[in-house]
């Protein structure tokens, strides 16, 4: 795919870009990064439209537990190799018109291009959930415009989901002006339930 970036990342990860373990984030409850990535992620210009959620299966899985309020402000782009029956036997209570099955990350960033092309867009941006692939792939790809990046004060090498590709050469770290969506929490340090974080937002430098 040669395109221009048009998708967002949004992450936590520690010093050495951990971002799981045994399919759980690997640090305590953190509620204010909690508000950060569902408001980017779930809030829209157009209330109308929503945004679409690129996930592994996984991921899309914890995704789908989150409350209604927070859900049905996602198209989710769902990378499998299910195939698509066994997904939806499996996944029966999700509406179909909120959901794509896809078997790559290339297929998932095409179709993602797609819905926000068509003439009658539904799809306002674009959003990159994770886990560990689907991250990479897209820094890779160079299909990365934004990343909203909260990073944890620690280093836990012993846990088994790390990004070992996110290489931010390309990105400038910024401030974002006041009017822009929870900007008040750029650069802020917050320690909650034992851990202190941060707040980075980083735009590909054109």
């Amino acid at each position: 795919m040669n395109t221009k970036p048009f998708m967002n990342i949004v992450v936590a990860m520690d010093k050495v870009n951990t971002i799981g373990h045994q399919g759980k984030v690997p640090w305590a409850p953190l509620p204010t990064d909690n508000k950060w990535y569902l408001t980017h992620s779930t809030t829209t210009k157009d209330p109308s439209k929503r945004n679409a959620i690129i996930a592994g299966r996984s991921t899309f899985e914890d995704a789908a537990q989150f409350d209604q309020k927070y859900v049905s402000r996602w198209h989710f782009i769902v990378i499998t190799s299910q195939s698509l029956e066994r997904f939806f036997d499996t996944h029966s209570n999700i509406e179909r018109d909120h959901i794509d099955v896809v078997h790559s990350f290339e297929e998932g960033a095409q179709k993602a291009k797609e819905l926000l092309e068509q003439p009658s867009a539904t799809i306002e941006s674009v959003y990159i959930f994770g886990g560990v692939k689907p991250y990479e792939e897209a820094m890779e790809r160079q299909l990365v415009k934004r990343i909203y990046l909260t990073r944890v004060f620690s280093e836990l090498n012993d846990c088994e989901h790390r990004l070992s590709k996110f290489d931010l050469n390309g990105f400038k770290r910024i401030k974002r002006s006041s009017n822009e969506l929870l900007s008040e929490y750029d650069d802020k340090i917050i320690e909650e339930n034992g851990w202190k974080y941060q707040f980075e937002v980083y735009e590909r430098d054109d």
